[in-house]
């Protein structure tokens, strides 16, 4: 029975879309029957063109395939730039930071030794500096003094033995 009532359902369909299409205006059949035509016309078209269509159509496609690997080996090349930017911008930036880390443990280094040298009383550059420059002085006096002796004397001095002659009698004592 339920098989009864489908086909009465789609019968009675059938009917109202064949009324519908009667009253269709005659330029809209117009227009479905040439879609319907230019449809077959495309079909028998593409039997006759088969394998020319399938060749252009596989062409086609490799251009496609070519033009798009091409732009995305641009976009991954400008990625690529863009990424090694970045990395040097931060290596530098590490760079520096490490440089400044490094003198401020050369100068921390230098202050501790230079506070472990004062404790054991090694002296400084600058009081080996005055010292020398006082020793050089201390020299000049005793020469301007030795000199003033001299006169002083008459105007005879003292000569040092001749080193070699020094040599020869160690030598001869040997």
């Amino acid at each position: 029975m339920a098989a009864r009532k489908k086909t009465r359902k789609v019968e009675s369909t059938a009917r109202k879309a064949r009324a519908k299409a009667a009253k269709a205006p005659a330029h809209l059949i117009e227009n479905v029957q040439q879609i319907w035509l230019a449809g077959m016309g495309a079909i028998a078209k593409a039997q006759q063109e088969g394998p020319a269509a399938f060749q252009e159509a596989v062409a086609d496609g490799l251009k496609l395939l070519n033009r798009s690997r091409s732009t995305a080996e641009q976009v991954i090349r400008d990625a690529l730039e863009a990424a090694q930017d970045t990395v040097e911008s931060r290596l530098g930036s590490a760079r520096d930071q490490a440089t400044e880390t490094w003198d401020n443990l050369e100068v921390l280094f230098q202050s501790r030794v230079h506070k472990a040298l004062q404790q054991l009383g090694v002296p400084s550059g600058d009081e080996i500096r005055l010292l020398t420059k006082r020793v050089a002085e201390l020299n000049d006096n005793v020469k301007a003094l030795t000199t003033q002796r001299a006169r002083g004397r008459g105007g005879r001095t003292r000569k040092a033995k001749a080193p070699r002659a020094r040599a020869k009698r160690k030598a001869r004592a040997a």
